[in-house]
């Protein structure tokens, strides 16, 4: 029994050191890794076209934001609100893998439970 409980220990500390909630300023060391960022969504914007994207923009509006989170619309039928519209003006956090698109950090989310009200 110790010894499952200490197996559980391990597997959960490994998991939260995976997602490491980070700041603005750390946002180039953490590339292509899994983290967390909380901030304010400043502003989000639709894309017009065949594939829509929702995106948010976190730290400031855009283009001064500091991260993008980019939601596709294949992925919109898993929220049960309107990410782009709900989510404006909100305090949120987001987790997810940190890439760089156009040279400004972004997290794709494709589930809800990514991102939390802060």
């Amino acid at each position: 029994m110790k010894a499952i409980y200490f197996l559980m220990m391990i597997a959960i500390c490994g998991f939260i050191q995976a997602q490491q909630k980070i700041s603005e300023i750390d946002l180039e060391q953490y590339l292509n890794k899994k983290v967390e960022f909380c901030d304010k969504v400043y502003g989000t914007y639709v894309t017009q076209g065949k594939k829509k994207v929702a995106l948010l923009n976190l730290g400031a509006d855009y283009p001064n934001n500091l991260l993008t989170v980019a939601i596709f619309e294949s992925d919109w039928k898993n929220f049960d609100y309107k990410p782009a519209e709900f989510l404006k003006g909100k305090q949120i956090c987001v987790k997810g893998k940190l890439i760089l698109y156009n040279d400004k950090p972004e997290i794709i989310v494709n589930k809800p439970d990514q991102i939390r009200l802060n």
